[in-house]
């Protein structure tokens, strides 16, 4: 039996056992088709290392996973057998940031992005709050070039000329026949994080109801929402919105998956997550991670009257057993110049591996943002004139880094390339002098979420230290706040004074109230923007002490942290999966094998 048949006979076997399994009412006559989905891509045009950081030019084409042309040719091979009659319909979907994350991205920006999403053909696609990053003159464009809708019910275009009637809340795919309905969202927290101009926000639920009913009325009775908001949000979309039948989301990056762990994600609830509304209607809820690590490969049947018969399905890891499409890394070429000059440029050496995690950067201490806060101070002393430093106190973000640096080399070389991945958003040092008090509501701020953001507010700080407890409410968690004197003969920490005035140094972003950091754009008292950028600065600092090995110090401890619940349909989740749960775990353990014999 050839590798196509043989994946078809499984992926045969497999839907009859587990849809029949999960859905004893599943018809003949009934309608499926496969979903595949990812989110939160960030600019991962080339494939990476296995933390998803840029990869290696060593590890080209050998260790190195992910990436846009592994992600094509899973979908290429699925629609493929659709063509063929050998496997069931194809909607590939988008949940929005394909914008911002690494050097390919901050060179070429929506030139190369709309390039690429055009060769993934998806359905449709949400915005993220990521494409507002380098305001509409990047947003513009990169719609305009895409060969797929661009979907968001809940904003409104009408007062920026140059989006005006380029998105629309929802739209129709034809699949078999059937008729199937995609609404598009996004959070209302991109006004706080971005730049959306005059672009207005409405909330998720009313907007995705309203279209919803407006589909139903042209009688479309499938429909999914596809969104960029969070997981909390997919799910009560889920819950409150009677008509959506499926949820496929992103912004926080949530990995779902069945049975052991795959690699270094942890696993945060089933794939896919069932919701059941008050009428016992069960909703899926999907997810894949981010950074084109995984594809979300969702299973799903209809009846005639548009009522979900059966579910199931497993993320794929994007493994080097998968290939690469042709096409998609000779259009890497095309770029690769230029990122290559970047990514020979050194600046300076690490002896460590330089920590941007998403997770890490946005829940705890990382030493990539001890690194870039100490950077920040070591600029403004430099030019400090009094006693060792005027400007003793460094902040910003973990959403702020973008990248992970893995040194190259016997040398732990770390390149202009590596740094631009990192910080991509040229934002200008900013100095700040601020109220003890004020100083103390800035880190409530910023450690105010719990699952209601994707936490990118967290701070990684640098003569500060900071215990939080993130079970208490919030605005209440920071226990203890210390920071580092400057205008001092031997720096040392003590507690913050509420009336007492602390300088520190951050980013303008930060400056400007981003990430709802509102006290830093309100309550300065004294404001200077500096004449470096963040990325130069912290550039300098590199060259200055290289080699570098920042470590973590202590500097930030969360007490009594949990990984929030989100448990409480998980029941129905696992009793839907049944006994076809090995069969499934079979599937999707040889799936890259099979690709990979296919070629």
């Amino acid at each position: 039996m050839s590798a196509s048949r043989w994946l078809s006979f499984l992926l045969a076997v497999t839907l009859n056992v587990i849809l029949v399994s999960s859905a004893p009412h599943l018809r003949a006559d009934d309608f499926s088709f496969v979903i595949l989905h990812n989110n939160d891509m960030h600019g991962r045009f080339e494939e990476t290392e296995r933390n998803t950081g840029s990869c290696q030019k060593g590890n080209r084409n050998s260790t190195c996973i992910g990436g846009m042309a592994r992600t094509a040719h899973v979908i290429r091979a699925y629609r493929q057998r659709a063509k063929e009659s050998a496997g069931p319909p194809v909607l590939y979907l988008n949940a929005g940031d394909t914008f911002v994350g690494t050097t390919w991205f901050s060179l070429f920006t929506w030139n190369i992005s709309s390039s690429f999403i055009n060769l993934l053909k998806p359905d449709a696609l949400s915005l993220g709050n990521h494409e507002f990053d380098l305001t509409e003159k990047a947003l513009a464009p990169f719609i305009s070039n895409l060969d797929a809708p661009v979907l968001a019910a809940n904003l409104n275009f009408s007062q920026e000329p140059t989006l005006a009637g380029k998105v629309n809340g929802s739209t129709i795919v034809q699949l078999s026949g059937r008729q199937v309905g995609i609404i598009g969202y996004l959070t209302p927290e991109t006004i706080k994080v971005s730049q959306v101009g005059k672009v207005t926000f409405e909330d998720e639920v009313p907007a995705v109801r309203r279209e919803a009913e407006a589909l139903a009325a042209q009688g479309v009775n499938i429909i999914i929402a596809l969104g960029h908001s969070g997981y909390n949000m997919d799910q009560t979309i889920a819950r409150e919105v009677e008509l959506v039948d499926i949820v496929v989301g992103g912004h926080t990056n949530t990995f779902l998956w069945n049975g052991a762990q795959p690699d270094s994600e942890l696993i945060q609830d089933l794939y896919p997550k069932v919701i059941t509304q008050e009428s016992g209607k069960q909703v899926p809820v999907v997810q894949a991670y981010a950074y084109t690590k995984y594809l979300g490969v969702l299973n799903c049947s209809f009846d005639s009257n548009g009522d979900l018969t059966a579910f199931a399905g497993q993320p794929l890891l994007m493994s080097t057993s998968i290939p690469q499409e042709a096409d998609l890394l000779q259009l890497l070429d095309v770029y690769r110049p230029a990122i290559d000059a970047l990514n020979e440029e050194i600046i300076g050496y690490s002896r460590v591996f330089l920590d941007g995690d998403n997770w890490n950067c946005r829940h705890q201490e990382c030493n990539l943002g001890n690194l870039v806060a100490d950077a920040l101070v070591s600029y403004a002393t430099s030019e400090s004139t009094d006693r060792w430093s005027s400007v003793p106190i460094g902040l910003y973000n973990g959403g702020g880094i973008r990248n992970s640096i893995t040194p190259q080399g016997e040398t732990g070389a770390v390149s202009r390339g590596d740094l631009i991945a990192v910080l991509p958003f040229g934002n200008q040092v900013v100095e700040l002098t601020l109220k003890g008090s004020d100083l103390l509501q800035a880190i409530e701020q910023m450690v105010r979420s719990q699952g209601e953001t994707s936490s990118g507010e967290f701070p990684q700080v640098s003569g500060l230290r900071l215990v939080v407890d993130m079970n208490r409410e919030p605005y209440s968690r920071v226990l203890s706040l210390k920071a580092r004197c400057g205008i001092c003969d031997v720096p040392v920490y003590e507690t913050v004074v509420s009336d007492q005035n602390y300088t520190l140094v951050t980013s303008s972003f930060l400056a400007d109230g981003g990430d709802g950091i509102t006290v830093l754009s309100d309550k300065y008292l004294n404001k200077r923007v500096m004449d470096l950028g963040d990325l130069d600065a912290t550039a300098n600092y590199i060259t200055k002490y290289t080699p570098i090995y920042p470590e973590i110090q202590g500097r930030i401890r969360v007490q009594n942290s949990t990984v929030e619940d989100n448990d409480e349909d998980s029941g129905n989740a696992g009793s839907r999966m049944g006994s076809s749960w090995m069969l499934l775990m079979l599937v999707c353990l040889l799936l890259p094998t099979v690709f990979q014999r296919e070629v």
